[in-house]
């Protein structure tokens, strides 16, 4: 098959091209650009009556995308599925089959890197498709459809509020946070003491003793609280020192001699850690480089892509031969043949059913690149050269260490100063654990003790009393929450970032620093599901369905079954939501169980977040930048003390609009920006995204929806052209005429559209949408094309005529034509394909 004109299709356009280079002029690459068929968004699309059949829709867009790929297929002596070697490979490849239908042989192009080598090998190789994967895949996919499109409308019915949802992984990872901030809410801190000397050994080099006992009493220390609760647990002989005896064994032992009793010097060995895997990936970019989870996971799949790294889902930290020797050959060019651990490292997955265990993540090839050679920047270079670090690492030898403790009796104390010296660094010249320089970590990581001997008399320099305070359960980083839920076997490394921007996105969780705190909202979803549906937010049971969808990857489950003992019968998902439904517990479900927060003024949740009631029945909003666990009952007192109309709204300047002042307000429907006073002040909504990113104090923003709506300019006919924001989206109007806008994030389109494009826009004719599910609403129709002239950047360019005249497409891509072509059949026409690249490039630099 060597000769046979050869069809690869990959996910992405990057990949293609990657891979590209690497093949013979009879292959062919195509990007499907992710799924091309997916569940619809507007229905749950489950059959349960029969065997939970998908019902799949092509995705909206990529109706040209099929066509080019079975006019590809009629020219290709083969098929070979170069999707990414997972389960959601697995899945798309699957998906490209049921859709294309090929008739001729195709196989699954198997590789974890992209590079010339395995490139090649891959071209000779392949597999059949694995049904089981599939199997799999569709199995969590159905899971967790069933579980967010039954559990979510119970949330909104029991929360009055129709933002919320459910998530099976989600809302197990929710709870890890809201249990921590709970034990943060109850736990007792406690106050202790000790003290520190400063002593002087010999040449008057200076060194510290910490007070250790006294009497013969051992003094308490953190290890004597409960972590979790605080409570004091030390039994026997143990003295906690109030502030007043710490400061009267200082007085005491200030006239003691200070003589050394002994000295223990214990040697050790470090070892380095294990390969990265998906996990260890994201929980050390997101200490050491502070870059999140979801960033950490985007920049990863560019270095796969680009040929940098091998592929970044994995749960194996298991090295190939190839990437061992690479290392340890780096190793020895670098460093030198003394920091080589003395015969090759391997290591092997924590369990043998490990999913997408291919091997660990490490730089590509036989020989790996030096950082300072990929000519990549920012934080590409800084994961990358991560990556390459802690490889290397991994093949290099111990790091040889040594602690000296010196214990030294002053009057009826006893003091202890301990010491750490690097004997060899081994690994840690390369790779240091929350570090990225590893020269200055080095010295941070060694305390050095000067030289002493027993019966030494160290002069005291200082000795003053020390006050501790036990510290609270720390909350959840990203970082450690990505460690927790792998240590309980919750969701896959894959979809860690995903949880986790999914429950900030939610704004169920908030960041403060880099700890995530959970909300109100958080707090009252996490209530109501552990509380009705405990079963699916137990940590166990879920960790038991990752089991069950790895024995439906490898064959010894059927999906079907898996799906019952989920969904059906009367403990199952689907009983529970309708027995649930039946109660009335809404009032119940809306108050809020806080520790902290006393049961005569409750906070509840509803439609616009948390509010409180006075004595007059009067709802209270609860000011947007609070958060359980930064409030207390004393608070939530005074806010009801000073009453609804009292509340001061945040002035933040003079407007756009009248030059008024712009004040962030509260309202029944949430927070809005308001500039001047009475019945004719401009109001805008405060959207999600501004909220979300804390920037409702930001002027420019206020002064950008409160200039709403745009006035673009007028058409032909003097009619004005309007950009709204709506309450379904963004939106221009001419003449009674509205086109729909892209829905983005910050609403881009909304304030970039331009006259001409929006002109573009109105002339093309809707259809009324009679696709099956939707509820109403428009489409828009094919633009009426004129003539074809040619390719640009691998989408056809055409010459188009609508209702302003005549205009550019370039794919989906409208561009505007100057006037003088709008209405100008000939000369409309007589547009060659180079004219009308340098109009696309025009429009484009001026966006």
């Amino acid at each position: 098959m060597d000769d046979a004109n050869t069809l690869i299709i990959v996910e992405s356009p990057t990949k293609a091209k990657t891979i590209t280079k690497f093949l013979p002029s009879n292959c062919k690459v195509v990007a499907s650009k992710g799924h091309i068929r997916d569940l619809p968004e507007d229905r749950m699309a489950i059959d349960v009556e029969h065997d939970f059949a998908c019902d799949y829709e092509v995705v909206s867009g990529k109706e040209s995308l099929i066509k080019e790929l079975k006019s590809s297929l009629k020219k290709a002596d083969r098929l070979l599925l170069a999707t990414d070697e997972d389960r959601e490979g697995e899945s798309i490849s699957w998906h490209l089959l049921e859709v294309l239908k090929p008739k001729i042989p195709f196989r699954r192009m198997v590789f974890h890197e992209i590079t010339k080598s395995a490139i090649t090998k891959a071209l000779d190789g392949g597999r059949p498709l694995d049904e089981n994967l599939v199997q799999a895949q569709e199995g969590r996919r159905i899971v967790d459809r069933l579980y967010g499109y039954t559990l979510s409308p119970t949330l909104w019915k029991k929360l009055s509020n129709k933002k919320l949802s459910a998530g099976r992984v989600q809302s197990v990872g929710l709870r890890l946070t809201v249990q921590r901030e709970r034990e943060r809410l109850v736990f007792k801190q406690s106050t202790y003491y000790d003290a520190k000397a400063q002593l002087l050994a010999a040449q008057k080099q200076g060194f510290e003793a910490k007070l250790t006992a006294y009497q013969g009493q051992r003094l308490a220390n953190s290890k004597d609280f409960d972590s979790v609760t605080g409570e004091y647990k030390a039994k026997g002989q143990v003295l906690m020192l109030t502030k007043e005896q710490a400061l009267s064994i200082v007085k005491e032992l200030k006239g003691e001699q200070f003589k050394v009793q002994d000295i223990q010097r214990k040697p050790f060995v470090t070892r380095p850690s294990i390969p990265f895997t998906t996990s260890t990936l994201q929980q050390d970019a997101i200490k050491k480089l502070h870059i999140s989870a979801s960033d950490t996971m985007r920049i990863a799949q560019k270095l796969y892509e680009n040929g940098f790294i091998t592929y970044m889902r994995t749960d194996s930290p298991s090295l190939s031969g190839e990437g061992t020797q690479a290392a340890r050959n780096l190793v020895g060019q670098l460093y030198g043949q003394e920091y080589l651990s003395p015969s090759p490292r391997y290591f092997a997955a924590k369990s043998a059913g490990a999913q997408e265990a291919h091997e660990a993540i490490r730089p590509a090839g036989d020989t790996f690149l030096l950082p300072s050679d990929t000519h990549l920047t920012g934080k590409e270079l800084a994961l990358y050269e991560l990556i390459w670090k802690r490889t290397l690492a991994s093949q290099m030898a111990e790091a040889k260490k040594a602690t000296t403790t010196v214990t030294l009796e002053a009057g009826s104390g006893t003091f202890t100063a301990t010491g750490t010296e690097i004997v060899f660094p081994g690994f840690l010249r390369a790779y240091v654990e929350g570090s990225d320089d590893p020269d200055a970590a080095l010295e941070d990581k060694e305390t050095l003790l000067p030289a002493m001997k027993v019966g030494q008399v160290c002069p005291l320099e200082s000795l003053v009393e020390v006050e501790h305070q036990t510290k609270s359960p720390a909350r959840y980083t990203e970082a450690s929450l990505v460690q927790e839920l792998e240590k309980r076997g919750i969701g896959r490394p894959s979809t860690y970032a995903t949880i986790i921007k999914t429950l900030l996105d939610r704004r169920y969780v908030v960041k403060e620093g880099a700890a995530l705190a959970p909300t109100f909202i958080g707090f009252a979803v996490c209530q109501f599901l552990e509380t009705n549906f405990p079963q699916f937010v137990d940590y166990d049971f879920t960790s038991m369905m990752e089991d069950g969808l790895d024995k439906i990857a490898s064959g010894e489950l059927d999906k079907k079954s898996f799906l019952c003992s989920f969904y059906c019968g009367d403990t199952g998902l689907q009983n529970q939501n309708v027995l649930q439904l039946q109660q009335d517990n809404k009032v119940v479900s809306k108050t809020l169980q806080l520790p902290h927060i006393s049961d005569s003024n409750p906070v509840m949740i509803g439609p616009y977040g948390a509010y409180v009631i006075d004595a007059n029945g009067a709802f209270i909003s609860l000011p947007l930048s609070w958060t359980p666990g930064t409030i207390t009952d004393e608070d939530v007192k005074t806010l009801i003390a000073n009453g609804k109309e009292k509340l001061q709204p945040v002035s933040l300047g003079n407007g756009a609009v009248n030059g008024e002042a712009v004040k962030v307000m509260n309202g029944r429907f949430g927070p809005y920006w308001q500039e001047g006073e009475g019945k004719d002040a401009k109001r805008a909504s405060i959207p999600k995204w501004v909220q979300d990113a804390d920037s409702v104090e930001d002027l420019e923003l206020a002064n950008r929806y409160l200039g709403l709506p745009r006035n673009l300019g007028k058409d032909e006919e003097g009619n004005d052209v309007l950009a709204f924001k709506g309450k379904y989206g963004p939106y221009i109007a001419c003449n009674n005429k509205t086109r729909n806008l892209k829905k983005t994030d910050h609403d881009q389109q909304l304030f970039s559209i331009t006259l001409d494009e929006a002109l573009v826009l109105l002339s093309q004719e809707v259809e009324k949408s009679g696709a099956k599910g939707k509820k109403g609403g428009s489409r828009m129709a094919k633009a009426s094309t004129v003539k074809e002239l040619g390719e640009f950047e691998g989408v056809p360019v055409s010459l188009a005529n609508g209702r302003y005249g005549y205009y550019l497409k370039a794919g989906k891509e409208n561009i505007a034509l100057p006037n003088e072509y709008k209405k100008d059949e000939e000369k409309a026409l007589s547009l060659t394909l180079a004219e009308a690249v340098e109009h696309i490039r025009t429009k484009r630099a001026k966006d």
